[in-house]
């Protein structure tokens, strides 16, 4: 459970400006005037926090190197670019001198090296299945793992670009279509319960390491949130409720391993069609209806009517995917829950030094519409779920 948010674009385009290419026998590196231009505050704040801090932007062309080196025995007029988007982790386009591209990824998730190879493990089974789709594939370093751990403590791989484009608002009756079929096919995954330390959603206060509800609502009460204080003060609110309110009342919904931050920002397209589902970081043992609802909530709130996506979406899930009536019924709370729970994972995140709080202020009031709609249009999303299942 965790924040869920986009920590990776496994796309074969949509490169950013800012290049590195590493030179024979020196660390010498050209940067953009975008780059040299990073704030002074951003940089004090780098340099300020713990060993454990990675940040989603490379500041350390040593670490890219050093984690290169792991894979490759030359790294000489290796390439790199930074991919758009990823809040969370690091990742890299590389290229190597051969022009064969792939992708580097160095965690940013506190060292936690139990739940990277929990991800590599999941998607080494599923890379197994016949899906209609493709998952991340992770290339063997040279000591013969997917996995491999740097002087700073984090964890990096190596892992095979899948062709497409992100989707945003497009093709999503297939996104439905696949994520049914990926929701289905995580149930033949065989992987011990035990090892999983990601929590599921209705556990908020595990969302995040960090965070528990008292120190969540003194940051919500305090002043990094002054200037949004409405706001922040209706979503403590709602927060604290639908805690409450899942803690209770949907207990004995059905749990199976879920993706767990499955939406268009980890999907890969092309003409249409879904070539690739990512980000299997967060997947855990949750309610089975949770996964419908984090893939209908980046839909919420998107104007100028968000119901025809989640119509879409619904057709598509249908049809490889199922629920019951019950579930169906939680699937607008569940969405808010997801929702949410974002919000109390980058508090957590500004808690332990891993982000600035900035992450939740600028993004606090879209949480909020679309927390609205939810509730606004909650009938006629059980409607929708239920029509489209014959439940």
């Amino acid at each position: 459970m965790i924040m869920r948010f986009s920590s990776v674009v496994f796309a074969g385009a949509l490169l950013a400006r800012t290049a590195f290419s590493f030179q024979s026998g020196s660390s010498a590196h050209s940067i953009s005037r975008m780059t040299a231009l990073r704030s002074t505050a951003a940089t004090e704040e780098a340099v300020a926090a713990p060993k454990s801090f990675v940040g989603s932007k490379l500041n350390d062309l040593d670490i890219a190197k050093e984690a290169l080196a792991k894979f490759y025995d030359d790294i000489e007029g290796v390439k790199i670019e930074p991919t758009t988007g990823g809040v969370n982790n690091i990742v890299q386009y590389i290229t190597l001198p051969s022009g064969e591209r792939e992708l580097l990824r160095i965690y940013n998730n506190g060292c936690d090296s139990m739940r990277v190879q929990w991800e590599h493990d999941i998607l080494k089974q599923l890379n197994t299945f016949d899906l209609s789709f493709g998952v991340p594939k992770f290339l063997e370093s040279k000591e013969g793992t997917t996995m491999v751990r740097l002087s700073n403590g984090a964890d990096a791989c190596m892992c095979e670009l899948i062709p497409g484009g992100l989707p945003k608002l497009t093709a999503v009756e297939d996104i439905g279509r696949a994520s049914g079929e990926l929701n289905t096919a995580l149930t033949k995954v065989d992987i011990q319960t035990s090892r999983c330390n990601v929590a599921p959603y209705w556990k908020m206060w595990d969302v995040h390491h960090a965070v528990t509800r008292e120190s969540f609502e003194e940051e919500m009460n305090g002043p990094h949130f002054d200037e949004v204080r409405e706001t922040a003060d209706r979503m403590l609110k709602e927060t604290l409720d639908i805690v409450d309110r899942c803690e209770g009342k949907y207990q004995s919904l059905p749990i199976q391993l879920i993706h767990g931050d499955l939406h268009y920002d980890n999907v890969l397209v092309d003409e249409g069609k879904v070539t690739a589902l990512l980000d299997f970081e967060f997947a855990a043992f949750d309610w089975r209806a949770m996964e419908l609802a984090i893939c209908l909530s980046k839909y919420a709130g998107e104007e100028p009517d968000a119901m025809p996506y989640f119509v879409d979406f619904i057709t598509g899930f249908a049809k490889t995917g199922k629920l019951t009536k019950e579930e169906a019924e939680a699937v607008p709370d569940l969405i808010n829950l997801r929702i949410l729970s974002n919000i109390v994972y980058f508090v957590g995140r500004h808690q332990a030094q891993e982000d600035n709080i900035s992450s939740i202020t600028t993004r606090i009031q879209n949480y909020e519409k679309r927390v609205n709609w939810v509730n606004e249009n909650s009938d006629a999303i059980v409607k929708c779920i239920v029509d489209e299942m014959g439940l």
